[in-house]
């Protein structure tokens, strides 16, 4: 008899588990270390630099997403986003919020003016939308009967076809 069947090496499912973790992890680290090679040290996005994810902190997009902007809202939602811009602009660079909203609009005084005019025209269009525009008519006896005569006409002709 031949024996030769002992003599094969066997690999338990843990071991055989355990190497393809391994193998999965190594694949992981070679990927990471492609990205960083890739990533310029004159990289414009500060998300990506200092091996970042290229996306801004998660405390950010919380803020991000408490403001849905509305259309014909006659720019009140770009002048709200250049003031915080401005704001940020101020606490980043340590100078005074008011010469900043000078360099861009002239005047703080221009600023609140061009603000408060958008606010104004917003809020009448706001209000003209829920005013009922987009309401149905109520039409009056008269029309209603017209147009009661109408329908009977109408399946009357299709009556005539038939």
């Amino acid at each position: 008899m031949n024996l030769d069947f002992m003599s094969l090496k066997t690999t338990s499912v843990a071991a055989v588990r355990g190497e393809r973790h391994k193998e999965k992890i190594l694949e992981r680290q070679k990927a990471q270390e492609l990205e960083q090679a890739m990533l310029s040290e004159r990289e414009l996005n500060p998300y990506w630099k200092d091996g970042g994810t290229g996306l801004p902190p998660e405390k950010d997009e919380a803020a991000s997403v408490k403001k849905v902007t509305v259309v014909e809202d006659a720019g009140l939602s770009w002048l709200q986003k250049s003031y915080q811009r401005m704001k940020e602009q101020a606490e980043r660079e340590k100078r005074n919020f008011e010469e900043i909203v000078a360099e861009r609009y002239g005047s703080m005084e221009v600023f609140q003016s061009r603000l408060e005019e958008a606010e104004k025209v917003a809020s009448r269009k706001e209000n003209y939308y829920r005013s009922g525009r987009w309401k149905k008519t109520d039409y009056s006896e008269s029309e209603k009967e017209k147009k009661e005569q109408h329908m009977k006409k109408e399946t009357q002709d299709e009556d005539d076809r038939n």
